[in-house]
């Protein structure tokens, strides 16, 4: 590997956004902090029981290890119902959180329809369309609201809480949505154009090449990424 870095670096001209000084616009970040519920708490003090366990060698790593804990350490922390979806919402969770966040900003910047981007890599869209729609209304004592549903995946929960504070179906899209590179450009134009207001992906799919940027006002993190690098790929 170090001789074919030296071999490209005989024809290329590396060039990074350090040493290019490129304008860019200015971010004022803000992290939100929340509170665990207490069954978070307690399955947190689960995880790292299991966890003096393999450093003792007490289990047999195909049982269990600590990438396994890892993966649920951060399922946890996303939302409970990704370990078990029979458990409770969690009224202040991350995702119902951010759905307060999201519904704020869009409020506020209904006059210029201003754009937000949320990026999350775990809990993927689950509905492909073979499932009941997970977003049919039903008229229950002379009002409308979304019917019952079972936890699937963070994405559909996050854009059913959107819809029920009052931001409109069509104004919420899934990166997952667009197939091809066409519908992903139709989607991006829309974007641009102010018509979908909320756009909803992972880094592999939202990370690069998406180019629509100059409606954007906010850009949420519901997930950390592993790689520092993808972090800072998903703010550009």
């Amino acid at each position: 590997m170090p001789e074919l870095m030296a071999l490209f670096k005989e024809v290329a001209d590396i060039q990074t956004s350090d040493t290019l000084n490129l304008p860019i616009p200015k971010v004022k970040f803000e992290t939100i902090v929340v509170k665990p519920s207490s069954i978070q708490e307690e399955m947190v003090e689960k995880l790292g029981e299991r966890a003096e366990d393999i450093k003792r060698g007490d289990v047999n790593p195909k049982d269990d290890n600590m990438l396994k804990i890892t993966n649920e350490g951060r399922k946890l922390a996303l939302d409970q119902r990704l370990i078990n979806d029979m458990l409770p919402d969690f009224e202040n969770s991350k995702v119902n959180s951010c759905a307060e966040n999201i519904y704020r900003i869009w409020k506020e910047t209904a006059e210029k329809k201003s754009t937000q981007l949320v990026f999350c890599d775990l809990s993927t869209p689950k509905n492909t369309g073979t499932m009941e729609n997970p977003y049919e209304m039903e008229l229950v004592d002379g009002k409308w609201r979304l019917k019952e549903w079972k936890f699937t995946d963070v994405y559909t929960d996050l854009k059913r809480k959107l819809i029920e504070k009052g931001i409109p179906e069509n104004e919420i899209a899934f990166i997952h949505d667009a197939n091809n590179d066409t519908q992903k450009q139709e989607l991006f134009s829309k974007v641009r154009a102010g018509n979908i207001r909320v756009l909803m992906g992972s880094t592999a799919k939202m990370g690069a090449g998406t180019n629509c940027q100059n409606k954007i006002i906010a850009l949420h993190h519901l997930d950390c990424p592993w790689r520092p690098s993808d972090l800072t790929q998903r703010n550009r």
